[in-house]
């Protein structure tokens, strides 16, 4: 075996990522990246494995970084997402050069009385046996949805529903942490990116916000404007489910979308969430592809050990 040492990423390490991606099978994006969303990784827990003789890259592992919702719970853990890996070697050395990598990134988690969440959502194989080597265990699944066109006429009880302000995320992410486990949570950050990307819509009873959608539009580039929309957030207050609050809401998704001329929507689910599945499944929504697995470990700052391949 080579000698390899392993490191943080540097700038300068970055065309040189590049060709790891490129020209390795062993690769995983939670997102797709291109060449200027590169530079991003640096900003996350990250950690290279360089062969010492040609000081090239031969694996790495990226998570995004550490954002701690405002609202959660002192008891919650703070979640960590895999964002990206990529490795030349294969089977075995994979998996432990993937385990490496992990255990030296987790050095660079600063302490904290909670726990840390680490999670990934993958289907590729190589990804789930390193995971598996390296203590994640399998929580949930994610299920996609597709809805293809069908006239659909608005709710108008039992909510009121309005487009979103600014000054209504401090709320949203209370009720975000109420409707969701922290493995799913979003806080105040991640709802400001998504009010910039999604039209949020907040249902409000008794001047009370009980829940909210968020409704991307994905451009095609055509004179038509949107080839597809994505629910992307569907959450409603547990003190206020089962009045057909989040029925409404997704309708009103529906109705936007139908208005701008929109024949296809989709949505994704946990696996778990059986409820969330029989109200989609009622508004002609159907199950599309399989679901992805999702791998989760819990580590605590003082059981963060560091492991050389």
């Amino acid at each position: 075996m080579r000698p390899t040492s392993i490191r943080q990423l540097r700038s300068e390490d970055l065309p040189d990522l590049h060709r790891l991606y490129t020209s390795c099978s062993r690769c995983y994006y939670y997102d797709d990246l291109s060449d200027t969303d590169e530079p991003e990784l640096l900003a996350g827990v990250n950690a290279v494995l360089v062969d010492q003789r040609s000081e090239r890259l031969r694996g790495y592992v990226s998570f995004d970084g550490i954002k701690r919702s405002e609202v959660l719970p002192v008891s919650a853990p703070t979640r960590v997402s895999l964002r990206a890996a990529a490795f030349t070697s294969t089977g075995s050395a994979a998996r432990i050069q993937f385990r490496a990598l992990f255990e030296h990134a987790q050095e660079r988690l600063t302490p904290q009385s909670q726990a840390y969440l680490f999670c990934a959502l993958t289907g590729q194989g190589w990804l789930r046996a390193s995971l598996k080597e390296s203590g994640f265990e399998h929580r949930d699944a994610v299920r996609f949805y597709e809805r293809r066109s069908r006239s659909i006429d608005p709710i108008r009880q039992p909510a009121s529903i309005r487009p979103a302000q600014p000054s209504d995320l401090p709320r949203l992410a209370k009720v975000d942490v109420a409707a969701f486990e922290p493995l799913w949570h979003m806080g105040g950050i991640e709802l400001q990116q998504l009010h910039r990307d999604c039209r949020i819509e907040v249902a409000q009873m008794d001047q009370k916000t009980v829940g909210y959608s968020a409704l991307r539009l994905n451009s095609d580039g055509s004179p038509r404007g949107f080839a597809s929309a994505q629910v992307v957030r569907l959450a409603v207050h547990p003190l206020f489910r089962a009045q057909g609050i989040g029925r409404q809401l997704l309708v009103a998704c529906l109705c936007y979308a139908q208005e701008l001329g929109i024949d296809r929507v989709f949505l994704n689910t946990q696996e778990s969430n059986v409820t969330s599945q029989k109200l989609y499944e009622s508004l002609n929504f159907r199950r599309r592809g399989r679901p992805v697995p999702v791998f989760v470990k819990s580590v605590s700052r003082g059981n963060i050990r560091r492991c050389t391949p």
